[in-house]
């Protein structure tokens, strides 16, 4: 028996590659296309534009299509809870992006050791909200792929260049952007949420958030007597070329937002909140490749190797053949179950009713002879008011 063999390929993974060349379209413009072409005030509203255009398309566009049978759980809360999870986000972002830190504030330096820590905080987190199982080819795994990722930065000596002060902020936020992921991935599977309703009420709930945030800033300028918001955007576009404002500003980046969080969102939808590692590390990676100036990058290609094939394990496209390793993959899940219907079994051993209530084969078993026992009864009453019946009629 080989020591690897291939697990499950799903088609649906074509979405991972969608994201990655995405992010990496993305990366290269931030470094290649000069600063005066970016207003990342504008930037910052149109990211939520995107995705509410995006859903606006798919509504129209699948709107024939059945519905699910089962209703979504509509609830006022359940949104309240998303816009909580997206105003940390958010806000988060606006921090780094406007607020000036004096470089204090540079954790990007170490992503490939924030991957790793964050596909074990994914995998705790879909574990305690979608009851997601791992066993012990999923923990090696997360061990490896974690240890690799510090090997990259230390190589790399991204920890020198990182001040720890704002440490606290920014394992919060980590944590507040994985119980996203897996809270939206609950509203879609659980609450039986359409991922086009998730993909508007997420533009819906960010442009909201952001516009209240420029709004707020405006007035702290003007009170302040600060230069505004507002008139840096109007210099923007009196002084740029009112062609690359059209392309670039607006057609590249409101399209880029509509594919990108509607491909996240089908990610989550069809796959799990776990496979959006791939697409962060892979644009980690990217980035020390193309644009990282150390000569030692070199010498991180075999780690970063070596992390793919621990997330390719991970998510059992290849399998380990011992230790017992790829004993609970999905594929040998699957064909366990195959095995014992072929073996005589006609019904599952396990029935589930409304997610809640279980019936088992043994179950099964004692409603079987219930019904037997109560057939039985039945006939033995109607033989007896048969018989006195009769009696009634021979005495008449």
């Amino acid at each position: 028996m080989p020591i690897f063999s291939y697990g499950v390929l799903d088609k649906k993974l074509l979405l991972v590659a969608i994201i990655i060349i995405f992010k990496i379209i993305k990366l290269i413009i931030e470094y290649e296309v000069s600063e005066d072409y970016i207003n990342d005030k504008l930037l910052f509203i149109e990211e939520e534009i995107g995705p509410i255009i995006a859903s606006i398309i798919l509504y129209f566009t699948f709107k024939n299509k059945k519905k699910k049978k089962k209703e979504t759980k509509n609830n006022i809360k359940y949104i309240i809870f998303l816009f909580i999870f997206r105003l940390i986000e958010i806000c988060h972002e606006f921090f780094t992006m406007f607020i000036p830190t004096n470089g204090y504030y540079s954790f990007d330096e170490t992503l490939n050791t924030v991957n790793g820590v964050e596909i074990i905080l994914i995998s705790f987190s879909t574990s305690l909200i979608l009851k997601y199982k791992y066993y012990r080819h999923h923990f090696i795994s997360m061990i490896i792929f974690c240890i690799l990722g510090i090997t990259i930065d230390f190589i790399l000596k991204n920890f020198d260049l990182i001040n720890y002060t704002y440490t606290a902020i920014y394992i919060f936020v980590i944590i507040n952007e994985i119980i996203l992921y897996s809270y939206l991935k609950y509203m879609m599977d659980k609450l039986y949420y359409r991922y086009v309703d998730i993909i508007f009420i997420w533009g819906i709930i960010g442009l909201i958030i952001k516009i209240g945030i420029i709004l707020g800033l405006s007035i702290y300028q003007y009170i302040n007597e600060i230069d505004d918001i507002f008139i840096k955007i109007y210099d923007y576009f009196i002084e740029t070329n009112t062609i690359i404002i059209i392309v670039y500003q607006f057609l590249y980046y409101i399209f880029d937002s509509a594919i990108y969080y509607s491909s996240l969102i089908l990610l989550l939808y069809y796959l799990k909140p776990n496979h959006i590692i791939i697409t962060d590390d892979i644009d980690a990676y990217s980035q020390v490749l193309l644009y990282n100036t150390s000569p030692d990058k070199w010498y991180t290609i075999i780690p970063f190797i070596l992390q793919i094939l621990s997330l390719l394990f991970y998510f059992e496209i290849l399998e380990f053949n011992f230790w017992n390793l790829n004993k609970n993959t999905i594929k040998n899940i699957l064909k366990r179950e195959a095995e014992e219907l072929d073996g005589g079994s006609s019904y599952q051993s396990e029935i589930g009713i409304n997610d809640q209530y279980y019936l088992t084969k043994k179950d099964l078993k004692i409603n079987n002879d219930e019904e037997k026992e109560n057939v039985e009864i039945e006939k033995s009453n109607s033989l007896i008011d048969e018989d006195l019946d009769i009696k009634t009629l021979s005495n008449d």
